[in-house]
């Protein structure tokens, strides 16, 4: 029903339902952004790729189609900021889910052409949160006409509209980029995928559970 309302008017858990998605500001100053960059860049060799070439709807609910990027594990300003309580408060209150709790983070590294098809997140991603490291990140594609799609409907979409899909209710995230805030959305029950790197990119990604 539409109550003529903006997102930003409403109860966070009725916007959070509703939008799928939301900026959190202020949670990041300049020196933890730029401490994550430097240490991002400081353990790129240990990326991990991480490929596959199959679409599968995985027992958790959640689905997947092919991948090809590299996973850098986190280091320690990563890990603080993914338990930091402060960073917990402010999702708890942006999202109104009041029992979220971190399950950690990573850094997602992206060389040219690398990408990941439409998916959805474990579980344990009730909210998912992303930050830009480069300003070479693209914009992520996302599906909220879709959200609580799951297995053979997401199979479907992939047969019918690709691993990138385009058109009717498709539509992208920017992620914000050394400006103190991030990008939180529902990585669990809303599809998304990124296409084609056309530049080496890096992202961090931290996940947020539901109790």
């Amino acid at each position: 029903m539409d109550t003529g309302q903006s997102t930003a008017q409403l109860p966070a858990r009725v916007a959070w339902d509703e939008a799928g998605t939301v900026i959190v500001p202020n949670v990041l100053g300049n020196t933890r952004f730029e401490d994550i960059v430097a240490e991002a860049h400081e353990r790129v060799e240990l990326v991990t790729p991480h490929i596959h070439e199959h679409t599968a709807a995985h027992r958790d609910g959640s689905f997947a189609s092919p991948v090809h990027c590299g996973f850098i594990p986190p280091g320690r300003t990563l890990e603080g900021l993914a338990f930091d309580k402060e960073l917990l408060a402010a999702l708890r209150e942006a999202t109104g889910i009041p029992r979220l709790i971190p399950r950690g983070g990573a850094v997602v590294l992206y060389e040219e052409g690398d990408f990941q098809g439409i998916h959805t997140d474990s579980v344990k991603s009730t909210v998912t949160v992303s930050i830009a490291l480069t300003e070479t990140l693209a914009p992520m594609g996302w599906a909220p006409h879709l959200r609580n799609a799951f297995g053979d409907q997401l199979g479907q979409v992939v047969a019918d509209h690709g691993m990138f899909p385009d058109g009717d209710g498709f539509t992208t995230l920017e992620h914000p980029f050394a400006d103190g805030s991030v990008r939180a959305f529902a990585g669990y029950h809303v599809p998304h995928w990124r296409a084609p790197a056309k530049k080496r990119a890096m992202l961090a990604t931290m996940s947020f559970m539901d109790l």
